[in-house]
């Protein structure tokens, strides 16, 4: 399975990924914001964190929040790395990295047009006018992301794994971190802490992965 992680520390976010490379390392991806930036970086070797810092330090900035997500397919056993099928996913706006597999995926009349199943969910955000508990109910399976969408910062907990601590989380259990129990969630970074800001009907057809 894929991890999705992130920190308002980039040297704490980086562990975090680290931390998941595990679960696979078949890509990487990475968006970093501040205030008046963001950068989105993919790739398929793993980061490092000198030239993430690099990456910000160029920019003359310091960033608000940095997340990452490593890359283990679920849903196709040969691939090779391709920048257009490596999370973030985006649409306009609406950047999402997703830990687990749309089931209900090619229900959608337009499936075909995306690639991986987790692409289609920046757009349907997009369709529904950001709005994360009537898009994230259009779902069934194992649905945990990040959502990024004009500063703002989003997770949302529906069957596959989530850990937290006051301002971090990793799809992976760290230090300081709880396991969140509870699906159909959705909590909004607002600084310095991440809020329960929503919430929507979910039943989970899988084991937490």
């Amino acid at each position: 399975m894929c991890n999705i992680c992130g920190s308002p520390s980039l040297e704490k976010a980086f562990d975090l990924y680290q931390s998941g490379l595990e679960r696979g390392s078949f890509a990487s991806g990475f968006l970093g914001f501040s205030k008046n930036h963001f950068t989105v970086l993919k790739q398929e070797a793993p980061f490092d964190l000198e030239t993430l810092q690099e990456e910000f330090k160029r920019l003359d900035e310091f960033g608000i929040y940095y997340l990452f997500h490593s890359r283990a397919p679920t849903n196709s056993s040969k691939q090779s790395f391709d920048y257009t099928t490596t999370h973030p996913f985006n649409f306009g706006f609406n950047f999402v990295a997703h830990n687990g597999i749309i089931q209900n995926f090619t229900d959608f009349s337009n499936h075909s047009e995306f690639e991986v199943d987790s692409s289609i969910i920046p757009y349907h955000l997009h369709l529904n006018n950001g709005d994360i508990a009537k898009t994230y109910s259009l779902y069934k399976g194992l649905l945990t992301s990040w959502i990024y969408t004009t500063e703002k910062l989003y997770l949302v907990k529906a069957g596959s794994s989530l850990h937290m601590d006051e301002d971090s989380f990793s799809s992976v259990s760290f230090k300081g971190s709880h396991n969140v129990d509870e699906d159909g969630i959705i909590f909004e970074f607002n600084g310095p802490n991440f809020k329960q800001t929503g919430t929507f009907p979910y039943n989970n057809p899988y084991f937490l992965l």
